[in-house]
């Protein structure tokens, strides 16, 4: 229906001035508005029907003899949220002020009826009553429901508008708290700048150290022989399943006793030890400058090194198992020449006590204890010089070590993940050392034979001649990964030593390939990089394996350099398979955690964007990600 102009335009009379209006009353006149239910009952909620709201019955539950119940914990409305919020916390506050009196208590029994259920997973509820705290009804349903109560009565059900002076009733939307930075009276946690990592949290105060091991008379770092044996339970957990150095029992007992003039335990090797245990550790008293993470473990080191000016070079056990250690620190700080030579420091001390040398041997005959200490001793400098040797692709030849790896015992440990998580319960499993040993020997030998090749290219040999002399060792090293445990075997019962292991035998057919690279042979680098591909991928999986079953928080050092490796080959494979994209998606996670604790890899990232930049290659969206914001994904399994 079309309106004429003349019917627009018409214009309505203006009204005639009305009476003046009287205010009446608020109490009896004012007109409320309806009442808004924000929950109902689980009744109604089931079957999909309006509720009248609190308190129960509700209207349709009476009318239909239905029992009425509401759970006040489904009141999403952000008042009451934000009340039950501020009561657990409340509660969670008083429990840990609790049970920080109680630790610092001289009642023994107390302390250890405490210790017994937190261990034994006692709820919240049990140990605040233990440690008398008065919040002792933690999610209680009734509890829940006086907090929304009272968040009612403070607040109100009803908005109302803005009265005069502007001012706006608590329930107005725009002044309820959605956070508990916005909460009045309630400040955000302010920690020290000094240190972002000096937050004590529950799971670190109710840490308990695998091992318990004395500071004095080892280390002038620090009196506190919680710190010490914190980092010897990292250590023997992370570090040593992958190395062994040392022999695991007679270190932990000799270090125990505090004697310093033992055969097996000195300061030098303490100290060196605390600091390669540093970087698998968050505690701010391990940081030598605050705030720079860095810097783990440098204090510890920095004493280490002025008692190895003391000692004098003088060739004992300890000082090289020492040599190892400071070898490994200087690695995991990306100095590599200082690795090696230090590395080569504690071979020829090796040599000199008799190791490797069967002219050298002594002629006294030693105890069985020693003999395994030396024997595993052995092992450890000539597994750590085999593979640095190729890494480098060094010519170092050294003897094998004259006492049979079998010779380190078959003496096993339980193994557990150290620091226990709150969240995951562990079972205990076989650490397998001596088939740890074993295994490792079995890549060393063939690892000898690899060297062989790095000298043959250097006199000149052709690389068709290379590559047939290639195919022995190669074979073996497929044959090692055939007999060890294969990626699915080893996802049923995994402990992180066991996948190093076989990473160690990829790394190695990665290493030999790299020998036989050849830029102006075509089909020798398309061979190459299939290979190294292949090889890659693999390790890759049995990252996975690591981050589904312990997360990125503790990563054994020895992974390092499987990760750079691998991401210098993948970076360029891209666009051959979805398999190469989740695999350098995964060593991107390693990566960017593993930077956090090593400057080094820090870089290795910073140069795979950039190469990626240059290039103008399409990185997996997920990669993408985890570089431009590493705080998105969990480092938790």
């Amino acid at each position: 229906m079309k309106v004429s102009h003349h019917e627009g335009s018409k214009q309505f009379p203006a009204l005639a001035p009305g009476p003046p209006r009287m205010f009446a009353p608020q109490t009896s006149t004012a007109v409320s508005r309806p009442k808004k239910n924000s929950t109902a009952c689980l009744a109604c909620k089931a079957a999909k029907r309006k509720c009248s709201g609190p308190d129960a019955p509700c209207k349709a539950c009476r009318s239909t003899n239905t029992e009425c119940h509401f759970d006040p914990s489904r009141d999403l409305r952000r008042k009451v949220a934000v009340k039950r919020t501020i009561q657990e916390l409340t509660n969670h506050k008083d429990l840990l002020e609790s049970l920080l009196s109680t630790l610092r208590s001289a009642d023994l029994p107390q302390f250890d009826k405490v210790v017994d259920l937190i261990r034994n997973k006692a709820s919240f509820q049990d140990i605040a009553h233990a440690v008398g705290s008065p919040a002792t009804t933690f999610g209680d349903p009734q509890e829940l429901s006086n907090a929304s109560k009272l968040a009612i009565l403070e607040y109100g059900e009803h908005p109302i508008e803005v009265s005069g002076n502007g001012v706006r009733r608590p329930s107005d939307p725009s002044t309820i708290a959605s956070s508990p930075e916005e909460i009045p009276n309630m400040k955000a946690p302010q920690w020290p700048v000094v240190s972002p990592y000096a937050r004590v949290t529950l799971e670190r105060l109710c840490d308990i150290p695998l091992f318990e091991v004395p500071a004095k008379p080892w280390t002038k770092v620090t009196d506190d022989d919680y710190l010490v044996s914190h980092l010897v339970s990292l250590y023997f957990t992370w570090d040593h399943p992958c190395s062994q150095f040392l022999d695991q029992r007679i270190f932990l007992e000799h270090m125990k006793r505090g004697d310093r003039t033992s055969e097996f335990c000195t300061p030098l090797l303490v100290n060196s030890l605390l600091s390669m245990a540093s970087t698998y550790s968050d505690s701010p008293d391990v940081l030598s400058t605050p705030e720079n993470a860095f810097s783990r473990g440098q204090n510890f080191f920095r004493e280490a090194q002025r008692l190895w000016e003391v000692e004098d070079d003088d060739p004992d056990l300890p000082n090289i198992q020492a040599l190892l250690l400071m070898c490994c620190v200087f690695k995991c700080q990306g100095r590599i020449k200082k690795s090696w030579m230090v590395l080569s420091q504690a071979v020829q001390m090796a040599r000199d006590i008799g190791l490797f040398d069967t002219l050298a041997v002594l002629k006294d005959k030693t105890l069985p204890e020693m003999e395994r200490v030396r024997t595993i001793t052995a092992w450890g400098v000539f597994n750590m010089s085999s593979q640095m040797s190729i890494e480098l692709q060094k010519i170092a030849p050294l003897p094998y070590p004259i006492s049979d790896v079998n010779l380190c015992g078959n003496e096993d440990f339980d193994w557990t993940p150290y620091p226990r998580s709150n969240k995951i319960t562990y079972d205990k499993k076989p650490a397998r050392l001596p088939e740890i040993r074993e295994g490792m020997s079995g890549i060393t030998r063939i690892l000898i034979d690899v060297q062989k090749l790095i000298s043959e290219r250097n006199r000149g040999t052709s690389f068709d001649e290379l590559w047939r002399k290639a195919e022995e060792p190669f074979d073996r090293l497929d044959a090692w990964l055939q007999h060890w445990p294969s990626v699915p075997e080893i996802q049923e019962n995994p402990v992180p030593q066991v996948l190093l292991l076989r990473i160690k035998c990829l790394q190695a057919i990665i290493n030999l390939i790299e020998i036989l690279k050849y830029p102006h042979q075509p089909h020798f680098v398309l061979q190459a990089q299939f290979y190294q591909t292949k090889a890659a991928e693999e390790t890759a999986q049995c990252l996975r394996i690591h981050h589904q079953s312990y997360g990125l928080k503790h990563i054994p050092s020895q992974i390092v350099d499987a990760v750079q490796t691998g991401l210098r080959i993948l970076v360029h494979r891209l666009e051959e398979s979805d398999e190469s994209k989740q695999a350098f998606t995964e060593l991107c996670r390693f990566g960017t955690a593993l930077s956090h604790r090593f400057k080094h890899i820090a870089e290795v990232i910073n140069e795979i964007r950039k190469k990626a930049l240059h290039l103008n290659l399409r990185l997996p969206p997920e990669a993408i990600a985890i570089f431009d914001d590493p705080e998105q994904w969990s480092i938790e399994p």
